[in-house]
């Protein structure tokens, strides 16, 4: 039902945790989450799509906040979003902090599998932001 909605044409990763956002019985938005284990041990957005009848509402962000508080408040791990969305970008994400603004790169390593299902996503010519969420309890340390 979202896949058509959304830039990147693969599929899930079979380990991504998928939410829905529902009006009137209806979906209407979705997130899936995918838990990294490399150096870093993180939870990080795989997809957000919001069915067009309700984009510019506000229902991602506010979907996305809701799944990283949860994350966050649950599990002691970082939780990022990287986004080439001006939406996200530029739309006042509070407790959302930039990390890297640029490409995406394969770091002269290209013979991994996460580099190579990267640098062969649609987003790889687009300028794309890393955001990383902080608690709310940790947000009011940087205020």
């Amino acid at each position: 039902m979202f896949r058509q909605y959304h830039y990147l044409n693969g599929s899930l990763p079979a380990t991504a945790r998928c939410y829905t956002a529902v009006y009137k019985n209806q979906p209407i938005a979705f997130i899936a989450i995918v838990h990294t284990k490399m150096k870093t041990n993180y939870f990080r957005v795989s997809r957000l799509v919001v069915l067009p009848d309700y984009q510019g509402l506000g229902i991602g962000k506010r979907l996305l906040n809701f799944i990283a508080e949860l994350y966050t408040s649950q599990v002691n791990l970082p939780f990022f979003l990287v986004t080439s969305n001006p939406q996200l970008i530029r739309g006042n994400l509070r407790n959302w902090i930039i990390k890297r603004v640029g490409h995406v790169t394969n770091g002269g390593r290209k013979n991994t599998r996460i580099n190579q299902g990267l640098t062969q996503t649609n987003s790889r010519r687009r300028l794309t932001v890393s955001l990383q969420y902080v608690p709310r309890n940790e947000a009011l340390n940087f205020e």
